[in-house]
């Protein structure tokens, strides 16, 4: 597990200081570095409480085939949410706060190893703010490959929540890949060329616009807004996490939003 996260991260760090600039290379490389690996490791969903789905994931090739397009658009919607500071660190620790407030007496939930997480978050985050630490690609594929596998292994373990429940835990990175997947295929841009219609990018835009702020404050305010929605998506769905219809339904007024 440990070798899976350092060659994700290193693919990233390999972006970041500009030697794998090939889109198309760095995500041929995600894709069979993260198939071979959820193929030793055997990492695998096993309930989507879609019928017709749970027959095709009974088979392993199918399952891990499943399993590696969701941790494709996990990593690559994660960093796609990493254009303001501290946007990506706040939502994760959400993600995790959420499972250790809700959940920290489950016998799955390792409370120590969420809490020294959560902890290690928070100070990149201090940093990150004050744009002393930047995530990049490689903090980026590196966070949203750990916590990708971490809440599959958690909703294995845990067949009496509905798996709508982690979708909608990680439905903002997943959903923001999407929405740039269509308006490049609307607009027929080119995969390489950056997408500058992201959520945040509009709030951010509308702050600078609006108040004469410190671009830190910006960063900080933009990001803040955005999770200050996701915190309260997430306090609602924790009461329907039995009922996969309410997820279903939650997660479809999020897309209409």
């Amino acid at each position: 597990m440990f070798l899976f996260l350092f060659l994700i991260f290193l693919i990233g760090l390999l972006s970041d200081i500009k030697k794998l600039n090939d889109v198309s290379l760095r995500f041929f490389l995600q894709i069979i570095l993260i198939i071979f690996f959820i193929s030793i490791i055997g990492i695998e969903i096993k309930n989507t409480r879609i019928e017709y789905l749970d027959i095709i994931l009974a088979n392993k090739f199918a399952n891990i085939l499943f399993v590696s397009f969701c941790l494709m658009v996990l990593v690559n919607g994660g960093n796609f949410i990493d254009g303001l500071n501290g946007l990506l660190l706040k939502y994760y620790l959400l993600v995790y706060l959420i499972i250790l407030l809700n959940f920290g007496d489950n016998p799955y939930v390792n409370t120590n190893f969420l809490v020294n997480l959560l902890l290690i978050l928070s100070i990149i985050l201090l940093f990150n703010l004050f744009g002393f630490i930047y995530m990049g690609d490689s903090g980026a594929y590196l966070l949203s490959t750990l916590s990708g596998v971490y809440l599959i292994n958690f909703s294995y373990n845990n067949e009496y929540i509905s798996p709508f429940f982690i979708i909608l835990l990680l439905w903002y990175p997943c959903f923001e890949l999407l929405f740039s997947m269509i308006r490049r295929h609307k607009d027929k841009t080119e995969t390489y060329k950056p997408d500058s219609s992201h959520l945040h990018q509009f709030i951010y835009n509308f702050i600078k616009k609006k108040l004469n702020f410190n671009n830190n404050v910006i960063h900080f305010s933009a990001s803040t807004i955005i999770n200050s929605y996701n915190l309260l998506v997430f306090i609602i769905a924790i009461n329907f996490i039995y009922s996969s219809k309410m997820l279903i339904l939650i997660i479809v007024l999020n897309i209409f939003v």
